[in-house]
């Protein structure tokens, strides 16, 4: 069968990607196809086996590290709000979809859109206007018009964390190993500490010791940058331990922060280094300026 699925975790030697479980059926492997043509084998390394919608939940394992993971929203969207859904309907992928969320079913665990869903959609995306994760498309009633349903992103996040555990990746952050004192502190031992920055091997991002501390320690980052819209700037900061962060950084010097399914906001500036701050009060990071 043909569906579709989304990065949702990464760490330093594999991808994991989320798909419905009946996309992948009883099969042990999977063919992926990702949006610059390329393709490779994926691992089908759990299988909730669809029993009920809200069990058509399959992990996907790729080695190595591949495409973009998204975030999951940590609540659940409101009726009305607009979605959009990504998949390949009848073949013709990486199409995108628009509609809202008409209802919340069973508790929030299903939800109800109006946006086109055909097979082929299956396992893809529903996004909100954040770019967030609300929901993945999972199936809808023959014989209608606009009833399509998507499986929640709170049910994605349980399931995650029931497949590889609490101490692999965060499902929402993207990569968190587990909780940690503050979305913003860097949840492992100390690099080199800044203000060092002028060294080319040295540290490209920094945070703080503890929550509240005042004292920034340097580490390695994975940095990649993005210009959205408007003016707005997307980056994606990946530390060592490979907590994720999506950061937007809007021309108003407003900034939206994006980890552990939850969205922080603040303001960010750059310093006499070029490098760039963000603070939500009373945290603070700073990175250096995507290239």
């Amino acid at each position: 069968m043909e569906g579709s699925a989304f990065v949702i975790r990464q760490t330093a030697s594999s991808t994991y990607l989320i798909t419905n479980s009946h996309v992948v059926g009883n099969s042990s492997s999977v063919s992926l196809k990702w949006s610059d043509g390329s393709q490779d084998s994926a691992t089908v390394v759990a299988n909730s086996g669809a029993s009920t919608p809200q069990a058509d939940l399959a992990l996907l394992e790729v080695r190595g590290v591949r495409g973009r993971a998204l975030v999951l929203k940590g609540s659940a969207p409101s009726v009305g709000a607009d979605v959009v859904a990504i998949g390949a309907p009848q073949g013709l992928e990486f199409s995108l979809t628009r509609g809202v969320v008409s209802s919340l079913r069973d508790n929030g665990q299903i939800l109800q859109i109006d946006a086109p869903i055909n097979p082929g959609n299956s396992g893809g995306p529903i996004l909100d206007k954040s770019g967030c994760v609300v929901g993945m498309a999972t199936f809808k009633l023959d014989n209608s018009e606009g009833l399509n349903f998507a499986v929640s992103s709170s049910l994605i996040d349980a399931y995650l964390s029931r497949s590889i555990g609490s101490s692999g990746p965060s499902a929402s952050s993207g990569g968190s190993p587990g909780p940690s004192p503050s979305p913003f502190s860097s949840p492992t031992s100390p690099g080199q500490a800044g203000p060092a920055r002028s060294q080319i091997n040295g540290p490209n991002c920094w945070f703080q010791e503890s929550p509240g501390s005042q004292q920034l320690v340097g580490s390695r980052c994975q940095i990649a940058g993005r210009s959205v819209s408007q003016g707005r700037i997307e980056v994606q900061l990946i530390n060592a331990s490979g907590l994720k962060r999506v950061i937007y950084l809007r021309p108003d010097k407003g900034a939206e922060v994006y980890v552990g399914g939850q969205r922080f906001d603040g303001n960010w500036q750059e310093d006499q280094d070029g490098d760039l701050r963000v603070q939500i009060e009373p945290e603070v990071f700073a990175f250096r300026s995507p290239t």
